[in-house]
């Protein structure tokens, strides 16, 4: 479905492993009382989930050492404009695990409602999989590597920016087209919901890279010193 210029996926496919995802919850095989439960909640999950995503084709007006102006709205990261460098396209976008399953809180048990929160993330991940995946096959690139505002430390790309993401780039349409909202303290609705840009890369990155907490369940990096040392400087990072 394409709105205008943003590109909207409503009907992604999934698929739920009960016993990869069991595993991450550290279910207990031999109870079968809980087994029973997982599998019963898993059925409802696979029945009325809708992981979704709304992508938006962007040109790169400039980029300074600290800035990268996208059609007129700046965006405040040294890091991105050093990973960008010379590149002109970015792909502003919002991906999330659905509004549906929502509708199963109020029947669940405190452990079940953890489980819950495992099957979203997988539902997230998946929509994201399916976003990397359309971009890469309408545009045909290779290799898409992102930034999200508030990954990684505090000044890589600040929280504070998640607003001209979702109001300016996106057309303030993200929640009309896919169900996600921006709260006033900048989250967002559902949790399990992620937001961002991506662009054309040679190299992998991900702002894991230039993140210091330590035990982050998220991380999909280590943390890399001298990356991280390099993205204080004015040079471009590739």
């Amino acid at each position: 479905m394409e709105e205008q210029t943003l590109i909207v996926l409503d009907s992604i496919a999934f698929q739920l492993n009960g016993t990869a995802l069991a595993g991450r919850v550290h279910l207990e095989k031999e109870d079968a009382e809980l087994c029973c439960a997982w599998e019963t909640l898993l059925k409802k999950v696979e029945t009325i989930a809708s992981p979704k995503a709304v992508f938006r084709d962007c040109t790169v007006d400039a980029v300074s050492g600290d800035e990268v102006i996208v059609e007129g709205v700046a965006l405040k990261s040294r890091v991105m404009a050093q990973q960008l460098g010379g590149r002109r396209r970015l792909f502003a976008y919002c991906a999330t695990c659905g509004t549906e399953t929502a509708a199963l809180e109020d029947s669940l048990e405190p452990l079940e409602r953890f489980w819950l929160e495992e099957l979203r993330m997988e539902l997230l991940r998946q929509a994201i999989g399916a976003l990397h995946r359309e971009i890469s096959r309408r545009c045909r690139i290779p290799k898409l590597v992102g930034m999200a505002p508030g990954s990684g430390d505090a000044d890589v790309w600040p929280l504070s920016e998640q607003s001209k993401l979702f109001n300016q780039l996106l057309k303030g349409r993200v929640t009309e087209l896919i169900g996600v909202t921006l709260t006033e303290s900048l989250l967002m609705l559902p949790y399990k919901s992620a937001s961002g840009i991506l662009f054309a890369a040679e190299h992998d990155f991900a702002a894991c890279q230039l993140c210091h907490r330590r035990n982050c369940p998220s991380r999909r990096a280590e943390f890399d010193s001298k990356l991280w040392n390099r993205s204080r400087q004015d040079e471009t990072v590739l």
